[in-house]
Protein backbone atom coordinates (compact mmCIF):
# COMPACT_ATOMS: atom_id res chain seq x y z
CA UNK A 1 0.00 0.00 0.00
CA UNK A 2 1.45 3.32 -1.09
CA UNK A 3 0.73 6.13 1.35
CA UNK A 4 1.95 9.20 -0.47
CA UNK A 5 0.43 12.32 0.98
CA UNK A 6 1.18 15.99 1.25
CA UNK A 7 1.56 16.66 4.96
CA UNK A 8 0.89 20.34 4.35
CA UNK A 9 -2.64 19.34 3.38
CA UNK A 10 -2.99 16.83 6.23
CA UNK A 11 -1.63 18.90 9.10
CA UNK A 12 -3.28 22.07 10.28
CA UNK A 13 -1.04 24.40 12.24
CA UNK A 14 -0.81 25.13 15.05
CA UNK A 15 -1.10 21.50 16.15
CA UNK A 16 -0.70 19.58 19.38
CA UNK A 17 1.31 16.42 18.74
CA UNK A 18 2.83 13.57 20.69
CA UNK A 19 6.51 13.52 19.74
CA UNK A 20 8.11 10.16 20.51
CA UNK A 21 11.78 9.24 20.65
CA UNK A 22 13.38 5.81 20.99
CA UNK A 23 16.87 5.93 22.47
CA UNK A 24 19.48 3.82 24.18
CA UNK A 25 18.51 3.66 27.85
CA UNK A 26 21.30 5.54 29.55
CA UNK A 27 21.43 7.99 32.39
CA UNK A 28 20.50 11.51 31.31
CA UNK A 29 19.22 10.72 27.82
CA UNK A 30 15.75 11.96 28.78
CA UNK A 31 17.12 15.34 29.88
CA UNK A 32 19.26 15.68 26.74
CA UNK A 33 16.26 14.99 24.51
CA UNK A 34 14.14 17.37 26.60
CA UNK A 35 16.73 20.10 26.04
CA UNK A 36 16.44 19.64 22.26
CA UNK A 37 12.64 19.60 22.39
CA UNK A 38 12.61 22.79 24.46
CA UNK A 39 14.74 24.57 21.84
CA UNK A 40 12.06 23.94 19.23
CA UNK A 41 8.81 23.66 21.19
CA UNK A 42 9.18 24.83 24.79
CA UNK A 43 7.32 22.65 27.26
CA UNK A 44 7.16 22.51 31.04
CA UNK A 45 6.53 18.80 31.16
CA UNK A 46 8.94 15.99 31.91
CA UNK A 47 8.61 13.34 29.21
CA UNK A 48 6.84 10.12 29.99
CA UNK A 49 9.22 7.21 29.58
CA UNK A 50 8.87 3.50 29.10
CA UNK A 51 11.82 1.10 29.05
CA UNK A 52 11.99 -1.73 26.54
CA UNK A 53 11.40 -5.29 27.68
CA UNK A 54 15.11 -5.89 28.35
CA UNK A 55 15.77 -2.33 29.50
CA UNK A 56 18.26 -1.57 26.72
CA UNK A 57 16.12 1.18 25.17
CA UNK A 58 13.66 3.77 26.36
CA UNK A 59 10.68 5.40 24.68
CA UNK A 60 10.22 9.07 25.54
CA UNK A 61 6.93 10.86 24.79
CA UNK A 62 6.39 14.62 24.72
CA UNK A 63 3.09 16.41 24.16
CA UNK A 64 4.03 19.59 22.35
CA UNK A 65 2.52 22.35 20.22
CA UNK A 66 4.02 23.00 16.81
CA UNK A 67 3.25 26.01 14.66
CA UNK A 68 4.67 25.17 11.22
CA UNK A 69 6.36 22.43 9.19
CA UNK A 70 9.80 24.05 9.41
CA UNK A 71 9.63 23.79 13.20
CA UNK A 72 8.69 20.10 12.96
CA UNK A 73 11.48 19.37 10.46
CA UNK A 74 14.08 21.12 12.60
CA UNK A 75 12.97 19.24 15.72
CA UNK A 76 13.13 15.84 14.04
CA UNK A 77 16.57 16.63 12.59
CA UNK A 78 18.03 18.12 15.78
CA UNK A 79 16.94 15.30 18.10
CA UNK A 80 19.25 12.91 16.25
CA UNK A 81 22.23 14.92 17.53
CA UNK A 82 21.58 13.35 20.96
CA UNK A 83 23.85 10.34 21.46
CA UNK A 84 21.83 7.12 21.44
CA UNK A 85 18.68 8.36 19.69
CA UNK A 86 17.62 5.60 17.30
CA UNK A 87 14.16 6.53 16.04
CA UNK A 88 11.44 9.15 16.19
CA UNK A 89 7.70 8.99 15.65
Amino acid sequence: MNQNYDRDKVWEFPADICFKVMAVNREGVDLEVLEVVNRHAPTNQIPSSKPSRNGNYVSLSFNIRVTNKEQVDALYKDVFTVDGVKMTL
